[in-house]
């Protein structure tokens, strides 16, 4: 049995879609652009309904860190700082894990980076 921090919601609904007009990542503040994929969750949580729009850098991270801890507890808006302390907790029992993790978060911050830039900027 998990024990969670966060409150669960009392409607959930996710899926993967694909972008057919350019949203914001509500983890990282990435443009998540028209034809990429993201994952978009409804959900009612006390009594207001909201929706998180999520790219697929920040889906990686929270996939990655969720194959390797059984009860990994997170909460929309803070996926990444969720998973970064997760395996911080438990990379002393999965060797790898911290580091991959950090891998996936230097991808988010790479790829904010380089979507913030005008096309002919120098990288």
């Amino acid at each position: 049995m998990c024990d969670c921090d966060y409150e669960m919601p009392s409607m959930y609904e996710a899926s993967l879609r694909t972008a057919r007009k350019a949203h914001v990542c509500y983890e990282c503040a990435r443009n998540i652009e028209k034809g990429e994929r993201y994952e978009s969750v409804a959900g009612v949580w006390n009594g207001e309904f909201s929706v998180y729009k999520t790219c697929p850098h920040c889906l990686s991270l929270r996939e990655f860190v969720s194959k390797h801890v059984p009860c990994f507890c997170f909460g929309h808006g803070n996926i990444r700082e969720d998973a970064i302390e997760t395996a911080r907790g438990y990379g002393w029992e999965t060797p790898g894990l911290l580091f991959g993790a950090w891998r996936r978060e230097i991808a988010i911050r790479r790829a904010k980076n380089l979507t913030g830039r005008k096309r002919n900027e120098p990288t």
